[in-house]
Order: C-alpha cells, then sequence, then structure tokens
C-alpha cells in the first residue's frame, strides 16, 4: 500500500498494511529550527502518511503560521507559532493578544455581520498549493484541517461566559451564527474537494478536560443540523476534532457520519480502549499518545511505552491512525515526536 491508500483504508474502518501514521499540526518553529521553514519537508521527515494542506486565516493583516514568511519576535508568539503576531480582533471575532486566545467580541447582530468572513478560498488554500504537493509526495494523503468547527467557532467568538450566557438570552443569534460559520465550513469543504484533497478534518473543540462546555443536550441541539450539513456536503471522509472530554458525545458523532475522531485527547479522561470496544467498528479512532507528559519529555522508553498502549488498544483491526492526543505544539519535545513516529512505523505493521 502507499501512504494514501493506506489512510483510506483506515478511515474506511478496515485493516490496512501498517497503522497510518498522522499529524494534526506542527508547530511551525519547529520547521523554521530543523528545516529552514520548509513546512511540509518537516512532515516528511517525521514519515507521516497524510499531510495537513495550510489553510489561512487572518487577524488584521497577520495570517496564521505567520514566522514561516516573515520574522516574528519570540514575546509576540505566546502561544506557539500558529498565531504568532495576532494582535486584535481576528476576522471571525476573537480576541488574541501577543499570540494568544483572550476572549471574544461578538455581542450583537452588527458585529456578527463583521465577524462573518468572506470565504477568500483559493487565497486561503491555493489549488496551485494542492498541485505541488501532489508532484512532490505523491503518495502521501492530503487534508486540511479545518478548525471553522461551527459551535466551537462560535463560542470562541463570543468568549465562553458570553455564549453561554446567550444560549438563554440571545439563542437567535447564535444559531444564527452557527448557521453562517456552518455555511463557510460547506463552502470550503466543496472547493477542498473540488481541488483534490482526499478528506478532510473540521475542527470544534466544544470540550475540556471532563465534560463538554455545554449540556450534551444543547450541544446535540445546536450541532445536529449544522454537522448532518456539513458531512452530507462532500463524498469524502470528514474527521471531526475535538479536545478534552468526548466519550459522551460520540454517538451523536456516529449519527452524523462522521468518519473518524481526533484526537482522543489524554487530558480529556478519554479510555482509548473503551472507545474502541464501544465505537471501533464506526469510528476511525486517530490520536491519543500523550503530548501532555509524555512527548513534553526526553525519555525515548516512554514515548515507545505509550505508543505500544495505544497500539495494544485500538490498533487490532484496523481503523485506527497514530497520532499525539492534540498536535505537535510548541511545548513537545521534537526528538519524542520523531521517536513516536519511528517507533510507530515499526509497532504499526499488521
Amino acid at each position: 500500500m502507499n501512504c494514501r491508500e493506506r489512510v483510506l483504508t483506515a478511515l474506511s474502518g478496515k485493516q490496512p498494511d501498517r497503522t497510518p501514521l498522522f499529524l494534526f499540526g506542527l508547530d511551525p518553529m519547529f520547521a523554521i529550527q530543523h528545516f529552514g521553514g520548509d513546512y511540509y519537508a518537516a512532515l516528511d521527515f517525521l514519515g507521516l502518511d497524510t499531510f495537513s494542506v495550510r489553510l489561512t486565516y487572518w487577524c488584521g493583516k497577520m495570517p496564521t503560521a505567520a514566522p514561516l514568511t516573515m520574522t516574528i519576535p519570540m514575546d509576540q508568539a505566546t502561544g506557539g507559532g500558529v498565531f504568532a503576531g495576532w494582535n486584535g480582533i481576528d476576522e471571525f471575532g476573537r480576541v488574541w493578544q501577543r499570540g494568544s486566545y483572550t476572549g471574544g467580541a461578538l455581542r450583537t447582530w452588527d458585529d456578527l455581520d463583521r465577524f462573518t468572513p468572506a470565504p477568500r478560498l483559493e487565497e486561503r488554500t491555493p489549488p496551485l498549493l494542492v498541485k505541488q504537493l501532489r508532484e512532490r509526495f505523491p503518495d502521501k494523503a492530503l487534508a486540511p484541517n479545518v478548525h471553522w468547527g461551527p459551535i466551537g467557532l462560535t463560542m470562541e467568538s463570543m468568549g465562553h461566559l458570553q455564549f453561554c450566557i446567550g444560549l438563554y438570552e440571545n439563542r437567535n443569534l447564535i444559531e444564527e451564527a452557527i448557521r453562517r460559520r456552518t455555511d463557510l465550513v460547506m463552502t470550503y469543504f466543496k472547493y477542498a474537494e473540488e481541488i483534490g484533497v482526499d478528506y478532510l478534518v473540521l475542527g470544534d473543540d466544544v470540550s475540556y478536560g471532563r465534560n463538554s462546555f455545554i449540556s450534551p443536550t444543547d450541544f446535540r441541539q445546536l450541532a445536529h443540523e449544522a454537522y448532518r450539513r456539513i458531512v452530507g456536503s462532500v463524498r469524502i471522509p470528514v474527521v471531526w476534532h475535538c479536545d478534552g472530554h468526548v466519550e459522551g458525545l460520540l454517538d451523536f458523532i456516529c449519527e452524523c457520519g462522521f468518519a473518524g475522531v481526533h484526537p482522543i485527547d489524554t487530558a480529556g479522561n478519554n479510555d482509548l480502549g473503551r472507545i474502541k470496544k464501544k465505537y471501533g467498528a464506526r469510528l476511525t479512532l486517530i490520536g491519543n499518545v500523550d503530548c501532555l507528559n509524555v512527548l513534553t519529555g526526553a525519555d525515548p522508553a516512554a514515548v515507545r511505552a505509550d505508543v505500544d498502549r495505544c497500539m495494544r488498544q485500538a490498533k487490532q483491526g484496523g481503523g485506527y491512525m497514530l497520532a499525539t492526543s492534540n498536535s505537535a505544539h510548541f511545548g513537545v519535545h521534537f526528538p519524542s515526536v520523531v521517536e513516536m513516529y519511528r517507533y510507530g512505523r515499526e509497532a504499526g505493521r499488521y
């Protein structure tokens, strides 16, 4: 099998020749430090089977992953390299200071008009980029990570407290914001499918360490139509990404037609083995190698032990892709990430 075949086999719930290697995102700082800013050379060095395709959005004139194309002072990268240099209000209404999210500015219907961005599809993901990646890495699976999930993005645009108050005092505004963000996601998904990506990842962070930010009932009511429309808008697989605790939401995620779930956050009290037993026949599981405690350390044996744990809990029968429990964020020890994927290629053979 080549990489693309391996990934698509896993996403269909079947057993490939080896567990595919996936990474939601690599902090741009690592590409700068080790690969001269060549982000895709960094992904290739890790031996990944699937590459994330760039999707750009802006805070003023500052794009995501700005350090790859311009010099950003380190004191403006407090949240890592993805949002480095972001200060002010981004196009969705989220407030940033020195590269870290601090709250939301969306309060009124006028604000919603202001913070409903234009699609700008070819600026966000140029067709030429996908063509160049196909030529440079012909066997890799390609997928943009679209962190515009309509529930989490609306929550962040308003700020978590205002969102929760709005559920009772201004629910119509929240529902309209979710509808508009859903429309934007669908527009981008259709475009991404047309330019030749293999699958899509919808990032919608609606949970924290022990539970969802809102009740499962509210989540279901707000997300049901949005998710069904998004998944149904394309013919290629869609993976749901959500940090935090997700076990209580996965029946609903299956109902909506998602092909897989990522990252099965270790900080979210998720049990990979239990999820595999209950949902392994309906969802491809992606992730769970601990990037909070294990990959931030410099112990290769601990890294291999955590990879072995994930393989033992989720590899059998296929339908699993090895990945971190979130991303390769700026706090990980890069050699530990390298060892994770090196050993994953060995331990993932069927």
